[in-house]
């Protein structure tokens, strides 16, 4: 007698699935505190009478695909496409089976694919505006390391976005529909589709780790307590929790993509199963904006002002250009700015600086730095830098 084959199993996930109202949360809730979180951002600007900057646009732009993909997540909670298990299959020949696809994940898989485009533009955005915020920081002269470092990242960034761009919009070549077709469809005509994927998850997260750690060993090198150092380096990397959505979103999509291209056969709800993918993506992506805006928002809740603990080491780089004679032009010679201030401050604009205007200390208080005679008042000044 033969022995009973075994049943086909079930897709299991290290992650459980969402339902209907944790997918209006996150397409309305999310949005809203990014809303809000942005908002301060300028608010905060103004309060600080610092100008905006490229990084600060660039988070609008990644806050306008953010929202774009909460009202996806809306569509499809109100359509009753999100959070709800699949619907039996109806009977059919499995040929036909293979083809067929049912209303409800017609629909969202046309939400899908407006989605992923928003999310490549919103990752694209929110990683430039923060090495753009890195730049407004530490990059005091043009051609420094730094510089070329954090240039490279975003010209990195801006090709990877492009890439994934492309690569999220014609997997299926001159066959857009199919994006949107059955599972065999998506085989026969986008060859590369689970394969970049793969790419996607795996490059988003290895991109965001070396952005979120890119500054820290410079501000290692500042001249501030070990308790100042510990405390700026904790304020710049409050994107671990993005990193930790990132490992999220890479773990489920390859136990899913496995899943899917695996030979052995499996049961997959892929209505269930492609929301939680989706609202993982949108989770971190989230996440990521309101860890870029919690630097600048340090000042307006704690008046612990990133920008002011690294003016030292930017004051130091000042002094030591105008020590040599290099690097500053003088008002009378080509239109810079020397403007003199309240003693014992002389405000400088660095030439090429991309940061606000530095102040540093007259050359009596400079020697006594470097001579290591310096009063505690002095040295707070130094440390606090722009008040």
């Amino acid at each position: 007698m033969e022995a009973d084959s075994k049943p086909t199993p079930n897709f299991q996930s290290t992650f459980k699935y969402v339902n209907n109202a944790q997918c209006q949360a996150i397409g309305i809730a999310l949005p809203a505190v990014c809303i809000l979180i942005v908002a301060l951002r300028f608010w905060t600007r103004r309060k600080q009478k610092a100008r905006t900057d490229f990084d600060d646009w660039l988070i609008l732009a990644g806050l306008l695909w953010v929202c774009a993909m909460g009202v996806c997540f809306i569509i499809g909670a109100s359509e009753r496409v999100m959070g709800y298990p699949k619907k039996p299959d109806p009977d059919l020949p499995d040929e036909e089976l293979e083809h067929y696809i049912s209303p409800e994940y017609l629909l969202l898989e046309k939400l899908q694919f407006p989605f992923q485009i928003f999310l490549i533009l919103a990752y694209g955005c929110i990683k430039a505006s923060i090495v753009a915020f890195y730049r407004r920081l530490f990059v005091v002269t043009k051609r420094s390391p730094f510089d070329y470092i954090t240039f490279l990242t975003q010209t990195v960034i801006g090709l990877w976005t492009i890439t994934f761009l492309l690569l999220v919009i014609f997997p299926c070549g001159r066959h857009l529909w199919a994006n949107w077709g059955s599972t065999a469809d998506q085989f026969k005509f986008c060859p590369i589709g689970f394969t970049s994927e793969y790419g996607l998850a795996i490059s988003d997260l290895i991109v965001d780790v070396f952005v979120f750690l890119l500054p820290i060993p410079l501000i290692w090198q500042l001249r501030l307590s070990i308790q100042k150092k510990i405390a700026v380096s904790g304020i710049l990397l409050l994107g671990g929790a993005a990193v930790g959505a990132s490992i999220a979103r890479m773990v489920l999509y390859i136990e899913i993509l496995n899943a899917i291209t695996g030979s052995d056969p499996i049961i997959i709800d892929e209505n269930q199963v492609l929301t939680v993918a989706l609202w993982w993506s949108l989770l971190e992506c989230g996440l990521a904006l309101i860890a870029a805006c919690l630097p600048t928002l340090s000042y307006l809740f704690t008046h612990f002002d990133v920008k002011a603990r690294v003016a030292s080491v930017r004051s130091i780089f000042s002094l030591r250009s105008a020590q040599s004679g290099t690097g500053f032009r003088s008002t009378e010679e080509e239109g810079g700015q020397i403007v003199p201030c309240d003693a014992p401050y002389t405000t400088i604009q660095y030439e090429g600086s991309m940061a606000s205007n530095i102040k540093v200390v007259e050359e009596e208080t400079r020697k006594g730095i470097e001579n290591g005679n310096m009063n505690g008042t002095a040295r707070e000044d130094i440390e606090l830098g722009e008040r």
